[in-house]
């Protein structure tokens, strides 16, 4: 530019020597910051909470409801309750489907696999069909503890039933391979549970409830079923 050339700019070159600038545009008088500038800020407080809440695992859920409830005991009644409240859906029909399920999912190949000279001596097929089917209801019982132990009889009484139908209804209806070589696993575990039910309630047992469920979803086991459970101490 000449000296003493006028420094005043048109609205056409101004706004062309703006848009060397990085970042900055100018129309109309107006300045904006752009996409680039705008995202370096902070993230919105309910983003980063979303964000944080997915990459949390199981564990870490554990450690941190644990924090809380040693910080305040306002919040470790409210994560019981919250708990119990989750744990209170206990369907017998979905609990014994389950059950059925997962005993109906053995193969015989695993009690090969398991049976026979091992290093630590010679195992039974019948013995290894057995433990497999201890396996299968472990997770099942592992439910019916944790009911146990948050004081909750009415969910664990309802989750033994579940157990009860889906052994009951296994060795009904099952016609796999390994059930030939589990055959006296049912039964024995059948009353096992019952055991475990009547140990529940102690000497206040509601077996006249027990012994109408076990003639209307247990049928064929129901009279040597009732005479265990009366002669049976907890």
């Amino acid at each position: 530019m000449p000296s003493g050339a006028s420094a005043s700019l048109s609205p056409r070159t101004a706004r062309a020597g703006a848009r060397s600038l990085p970042g900055v545009y100018v129309g109309h008088d107006n300045l904006r910051m752009t996409k680039r500038q705008t995202k370096a800020g902070p993230a919105p407080r309910g983003t980063r909470k979303a964000r944080t809440l997915e990459l949390i695992t199981g564990t870490d859920a554990l450690a941190i409801l644990e924090i809380l409830a040693a910080r305040s005991q306002n919040l470790a009644q409210e994560i019981d309750a919250i708990a119990k409240e989750l744990f209170s859906d206990v369907e017998v029909d979905e609990m014994a489907a389950s059950v059925q399920a997962e005993l109906e999912s053995l193969h015989v190949e695993d009690v090969w696999d398991r049976s026979g000279p091992m290093q630590s001596g010679y195992v039974d097929p019948g013995e290894a069909a057995w433990e497999m089917f201890e396996e299968a209801l472990r997770p099942f019982q592992e439910e019916v503890d944790k009911y146990k132990q948050l004081s909750m009889q009415r969910e664990a009484d309802l989750a033994y039933q579940g157990i009860l139908r889906g052994i009951y209804e296994f060795h009904e209806e099952s016609s796999t391979e390994y059930k030939k070589w589990a055959e006296d696993a049912p039964r024995e575990y059948f009353e096992r549970v019952l055991g475990a039910w009547k140990a529940l309630f102690g000497v206040r047992l509601p077996i006249s409830r027990m012994v109408e469920f076990l003639q209307t979803d247990c049928s064929n086991w129901a009279e040597w079923a009732t005479k265990y459970l009366r002669a049976r101490k907890p």
